[in-house]
């Protein structure tokens, strides 16, 4: 098993690619549907007045600060992410909104994939392109599986506030370990960089990357014995974030965003105490219940992960053996060794790191949006695979449990070739039959996984009904005049988000697109109603 995992490691990466991109396809097809709604409409009508009036990008920069310091006193305090909820893509053209999901994929992707690439490539060294068939795996399952496709790809303000902080995360952590590893500044300016705008960011991002560096540097300094005292360096960054933080922290609309959460139903903690305990009970009950328990292909993905690591870490003992003469290997092996020592510690630091995103979530009383969801399951589901391979590489490096193994290919064996092949058939038609069970217990999962929820709003043919009906309303709301009375769109539009303009005025969702068009007046009207008042004008007939 292991020789030929490790002989077809490219064939391997080529598969989950091959895999990944058709996967892809429903994203693709769904992002010509896409437009702006609601909060889109809230925090780029300032932006979008300015470039309409002067034609200018800098002055549509110009009005987005504005608005961020009228947030900032008015709603919330995350300075940076309210900055570029401002410029999304229609601020600019009625016709762009259509390359977020690309750009968020594209987040998706480089995140991921470096995460994966350097903890397993440059910190752990494993050889050959392990890194790149668990990031695969990886980015494979979360973009089926995350809870919210609309915050995940498709809705600006909810892709900016999750899946960017995430991204820049990520940025941080490895730019923040490479510094511990290799001491150069190019790392960490570009961590303070990403620092000062993380204190800007949503909160859960704020927490995840300061407190994954000083786990790193914790690990490096108990466990690997580093004393090196431009570690400190670190610090800068730290304070710059913390700085940053401070600002958006003491923003007066955050009280007014608590109080509407609070009438809303929110139950804010108690204190440090009991946000401590809460975050780490949610943490466990969403991953049993929602993670797992909704989102049960996630087994699978683990599943397949195991034969990848049993594989590399075989690799890693057949040279240590093959030069077990060499003084230096031998160095380099008991390193490793020692890295995979400590398996109960590693599982607990990332059960507390899992459970430390949950916080904010916690204390702010547990009303968050569906991209708060999404960054949580990003997390588990990164610690769950950091937790599985950390502990197949203590039970092989250390404990040496399954050495004699015969699916494993030892010398031993040689001599029994038939009972080899045997047990490793056997072995992969239980690992086919486990996947298939773990596939028909999570089966109700599946009408909320990305691609099907893509498919069936495309198939169903609303997909093809909202594009028309977002262009003629953006037809009707382009139009001179300081009031506007456009057709009623359905509120439910599958993966897109959608924020309806109603028949009451003063509606939020009304003021919101009111704002960006530079209306006055906006509302809505039964769409039979409003073709036969008004469909001759635009050349809509009652048929549309």
């Amino acid at each position: 098993m292991v020789k030929r995992i490790i002989k077809h490691q490219n064939l391997i990466c080529v598969v989950l690619g091959i895999l990944l991109a058709l996967s892809l396809i429903p994203i693709f097809i769904i992002s010509g549907y896409d437009a702006a709604a609601g909060d889109d409409y809230n925090y780029g009508a300032a932006a979008h007045q300015a470039f309409l009036a002067t034609g200018s990008v800098i002055a549509a920069i110009k009005a987005a600060w504005g608005t961020v310091l009228y947030t900032w006193q008015s709603w919330q305090g995350t300075w940076f992410d309210c900055f570029v909820f401002c410029l999304h893509p229609e601020v600019f053209s009625d016709s762009a909104y259509v390359i977020v999901p690309y750009i968020f994929l594209v987040m998706h992707f480089v995140g991921f994939l470096l995460l994966a690439h350097h903890f397993l490539k440059e910190r752990w060294k494993f050889s050959g392109n392990y890194w790149l068939q668990i990031g695969l795996i990886y980015l494979l399952f979360e973009i089926q599986l995350v809870p919210s496709q609309k915050s995940a790809f498709f809705w600006w303000v909810g892709c900016v506030h999750y899946v960017m902080p995430m991204f820049m995360a990520i940025l941080g952590i490895v730019w923040g370990d490479r510094f511990l590893m290799e001491h150069r500044v190019k790392d960490l300016v570009l961590l303070f960089i990403v620092s000062v705008l993380m204190g800007g960011a949503t909160y859960p991002a704020a927490l995840l990357l300061p407190i994954t560096l000083f786990l790193l540097w914790l690990a490096d300094f108990v466990i690997g014995g580093q004393r090196d005292k431009r570690n400190f360096l670190l610090l800068l960054p730290f304070a710059a974030l913390v700085a940053g933080l401070v600002v958006s922290m003491i923003a007066p609309g955050n009280a007014v965003r608590a109080a509407s959460d609070i009438e809303d139903g929110a139950e804010p903690a108690s204190g440090i105490l009991d946000t401590i305990v809460s975050s780490f009970t949610m943490s466990v009950k969403e991953a049993i219940t929602v993670f797992i328990g909704e989102k049960g292909f996630v087994l699978i993905a683990l599943l397949l992960i195991m034969p990848l690591t049993i594989s590399m870490f075989k690799l890693v003992l057949d040279k240590n053996l093959a030069v077990s003469h060499n003084v230096v290997a031998d160095k380099d092996y008991e390193a490793i060794k020692k890295v995979f020592s400590h398996p109960i510690l590693f599982a607990i630091v990332m059960f507390c790191l899992n459970a430390s995103v949950y916080a904010p979530r916690v204390y702010a009383g547990g009303i968050v949006s569906s991209g708060y969801v999404n960054f949580n399951f990003w997390t588990f589901f990164a610690c769950a695979i950091g937790v599985e391979i950390y502990l197949i590489g203590w039970g092989m490096l250390v404990a040496e449990i399954g050495s004699g193994w015969k699916i494993f290919g030892n010398k031993e064996n040689a001599d029994n070739i038939s009972n080899q092949v045997i047990m490793e058939i056997l072995f992969w038609i239980g690992f086919a039959f486990l996947i298939l069970v773990i596939a028909f217990v999570a089966r109700h999962g599946v009408k909320k996984y990305t691609d099907y929820v893509c498919m069936e709003y495309y198939l169903s043919g609303q997909a093809d009904d909202y594009k028309e009906q977002i262009q003629l309303q953006r037809r009707i709301l382009n139009s001179e005049g300081t009031e506007a009375v456009v057709p009623e769109i359905n509120n439910e539009q599958g993966p897109l988000m959608q924020m309806p303009i109603v028949s009451a005025p003063d509606n939020v969702d009304n003021y919101m697109a009111r704002i960006f068009y530079g209306k006055e007046k906006v509302w809505a009207i039964p769409r039979n109603e409003w073709i036969e008042q008004y469909g001759e004008e635009y050349g809509v007939g009652i048929d549309q």
